[in-house]
């Protein structure tokens, strides 16, 4: 039986892995490439298009601009530099969406920016500075128990806590780095025993076999992952079997 609990399934998009369309049938947030780590005008305006027809909200996905890296290498700019790139990618993106007479609903930073972010509080409030100064009262999706949350909420952002579907936690509450074994979980079976722990307890084991309290409004998937459209469907079907509404944070 349903109840009014609900949780947003979320997916990082148009990032050119052609699952955008399939992936769109179970999420309810679309983070979006913005150009910088990935992405160009048209799959802007072709992910927002496909977000639009399936009743997807949009979010501003701005990394790096780095798409050799594909965003994910550590790049160390001035505030300044770091601000502008952010502001160029929203730019763009909010650009899109008005010719889709909509808005961008929320922004998650990506890749090694949000990796940065969520450990430096300094380096996230000026992300999230630059992110306010576009709109002050602009939604952030957040890692759960990270300085981006304690960063955008000191700018008294509205600020949503997210947890990962697909990737282990250290102790301290970060991701462990794709580099240690175990880090992602590429097995569907882990990945739906994480989910279910998580909505059922709050909490996850993390990568040394500890728990950790983790408040989460928003679970992501990784939408570049082979896998990916088929651990969706099944991922939407356990929250539903949970008795869990599946719905954006951003509605």
């Amino acid at each position: 039986m349903m109840t009014d609990r609900w949780i947003d399934l979320n997916a990082d998009l148009g990032e050119g892995t052609g699952n955008d369309a399939a992936m769109m049938q179970y999420v309810s947030s679309a983070n979006i490439a913005c150009g910088g780590h990935a992405g160009d005008d048209d799959t802007i305006q072709q992910s927002i298009d496909l977000a639009l027809k399936n009743e997807v909200t949009i979010g501003a996905h701005p990394g790096f601009e780095d798409k050799e890296n594909f965003g994910r290498k550590q790049l160390h700019l001035t505030s300044a530099e770091l601000s502008n790139q952010i502001l160029r990618q929203l730019e763009r993106f909010e650009g899109w969406a008005q010719k889709a007479n909509t808005t961008t609903k929320y922004v998650k930073l990506h890749g090694a920016l949000a990796n940065m972010t969520a450990a430096d509080f300094d380096l996230a409030l000026t992300a999230y500075k630059a992110i306010q100064s576009f709109r002050i009262d602009m939604p952030i999706l957040a890692l759960a128990n990270s300085q981006q949350t304690a960063a955008a909420k000191q700018l008294s952002l509205p600020v949503f806590d997210e947890a990962f579907a697909d990737r282990a936690y250290t102790d301290d509450g970060q991701l462990a780095s794709r580099a240690i074994e175990g880090a992602v979980l590429t097995q569907d079976k882990a990945v739906l025993e994480h989910v279910t722990y998580l909505l059922t307890t709050g909490s996850v084991n993390t990568i040394s076999g500890g728990e950790l309290k983790l408040p989460t409004q928003s679970i992501c998937l990784h939408g570049d992952n082979a896998h990916a459209v088929q651990l969706a469907k099944r991922i939407s079907e356990t929250i539903k079997a949970l008795g869990i509404n599946i719905k954006s944070f951003a509605n």
